[in-house]
């Protein structure tokens, strides 16, 4: 590598806590710490993406100084972590923060949350900046005017105010109320006699419906069909047989729901 040393060394990534009790404590340890002595790694740093219980665990063994995890608008499990991670003085980066693209979708419906903000991305960076414990974000770009305006986004002193960011979760708590009024995705439902995929339908309709992710949700939708390769079929597989209906704990009327989804993303 031509360098004396590495300041940020990412042990394993994609961590878990099994195998750090197993291959990083039995293995990869001893190396590691004789590199460190020797001044050939700075920090030791983990990326993961297990539960917040265990990414907990791994701060708290206080064999690590920094971490790279996945957080933004639409998956915000990692907070509790962030939390810890924030409390031990580690440094922590974040993976994912326009959530793998589906932020950087137009949604009037986020956008309107803050004034003056251009867009989706704008606010999902913003967001996951204001975030006390976020030290960076990874956001992947693909042209010259998406690094621009990432840029500018990351350049601001504040990324959001106290107001805003409460302003945000208040208005995030509300849709993911919303979201589970329609379906839980505890897929009680299945298995569906015909292979209609009937959660993954409804969490696209969802982002139309809850998120105003109209572009995204029909992206989603676009996968399910006979050319699915897992056989996962989309709303026009429904033969109307109710056997979903009956196991459903919620009593969402599945059937109107389909259709209703078809017409609105199909």
């Amino acid at each position: 590598m031509d360098t004396d040393y590495i300041d940020f060394y990412k042990v394993i990534h994609g961590i878990n806590y099994s195998n750090y009790e197993g291959v990083y404590l039995d293995t990869l340890l001893p190396e590691i710490m004789k590199a460190k002595e020797e001044g050939k790694i700075r920090h030791i740093t983990f990326s993961s993406h297990d539960s917040p219980e265990n990414i907990i665990k791994l701060i708290d063994t206080g064999a690590f100084e920094g971490m790279l995890v996945q957080y933004n608008l639409l998956d915000r499990r990692n907070e509790p972590a962030l939390a810890q991670a924030l409390a031990k003085g580690m440094g922590v980066e974040i993976m994912g923060p326009v959530g793998g693209g589906r932020l950087g979708m137009a949604s009037n419906r986020l956008r309107d949350l803050i004034p003056g903000i251009s867009g989706t991305p704008e606010l999902a960076l913003r967001f996951v900046l204001s975030n006390p414990a976020v030290v960076t974000a990874f956001s992947g770009m693909n042209t010259m005017q998406q690094v621009d305006e990432n840029c500018t986004t990351a350049s601001r002193e504040e990324p959001l105010s106290a107001q805003e960011r409460t302003q945000i979760e208040e208005a995030l708590e509300e849709n993911r109320s919303l979201s589970e009024l329609y379906c839980t995705g505890c897929n009680y439902c299945l298995p569906c006699p015909q292979g209609v995929a009937i959660p993954e339908i409804f969490a696209a309709m969802n982002h139309h419906r809850v998120w105003g992710l109209t572009d995204l949700a029909k992206h989603m939708y676009s996968h399910f069909g006979v050319n699915n390769k897992d056989g996962k079929l989309n709303a026009e597989g429904c033969v109307e047989c109710g056997e979903c209906e009956a196991k459903c704990p919620q009593h969402i009327e599945i059937i109107r729901q389909l259709k209703e989804t078809h017409a609105a993303i199909g």
